[in-house]
This record gives structure tokens, C-alpha cells and sequence, in this order.
């Protein structure tokens, strides 16, 4: 399994628009928070993501992950085409990470 951070902003949103992409991020293994273990303590907490970003632990290509995500973005009717920029994505492969996060406590957030 490889490890992604997924970045997707929609141009021009409405209210409701995210509630209905963190919906179909997280049908498709997309999630707002972090599990991490401290290397100190050995404690493991979720951490909420910054606000737009999710991660994913998937079998995929990180093009497979960005259509994954496009197409979660394409659900909830947004497209981009030559003309019209309905959204802005980004997907990164990670394999480290140090994070200054605050504890999560939404657990809608998590797998």
C-alpha cells in the first residue's frame, strides 16, 4: 500500500459543496484526519488534516489516486475542461511525515 495526500479546492463553491466532496473522498478511502504514533511516548492519536487536505493508504498509482479523486469531484458535479476550471487537485506520494496538528475529535473524519 502506498501513502497519499490528496489537495483538491473547488473554484467558485457553494454552500454545501465540501460536506458533499468529503462524502465522496471518504467512499472512495479518503480521509480528513491522521493516525500517527509519537516516537517519544509510542502514543498513537488522530490528528485532524489542515482544511482541503486527506490522505489515502491505497493499492494505486498516484495517477489512479487523482482520478479516484476526480472522479469524487465529478460526483458532486464538478468537471474541468479547456473553458472552465471547476476545481484544482493535487495528489502527492509520502512516505514521512512530521506534523504540528491538533488532536482530532470528529471521528466522521477517520477510516
Amino acid at each position: 500500500m502506498a501513502k497519499f495526500v490528496i489537495r483538491p479546492e473547488i473554484n467558485y463553491h457553494k454552500e454545501g459543496d465540501y460536506e458533499l466532496l468529503h462524502a465522496a473522498l471518504k467512499k472512495r478511502g479518503m480521509y480528513r484526519a491522521l493516525r500517527l504514533t509519537d516516537t517519544i511516548t509510542k502514543k498513537v492519536d488522530w490528528y485532524d488534516l489542515p482544511t482541503g487536505t486527506y490522505i489515502a493508504d491505497l493499492n494505486l498509482s498516484v495517477e489512479q489516486v487523482k482520478n479516484l479523486a476526480s472522479d469524487g469531484l465529478q460526483e458532486i458535479g464538478k468537471t474541468n475542461t479547456d473553458r472552465a476550471r471547476d476545481y484544482e487537485l493535487s495528489v502527492f506520494l509520502w512516505t514521512d511525515a512530521l506534523c504540528d496538528l491538533k488532536i482530532n475529535t470528529d471521528t466522521s473524519k477517520r477510516p
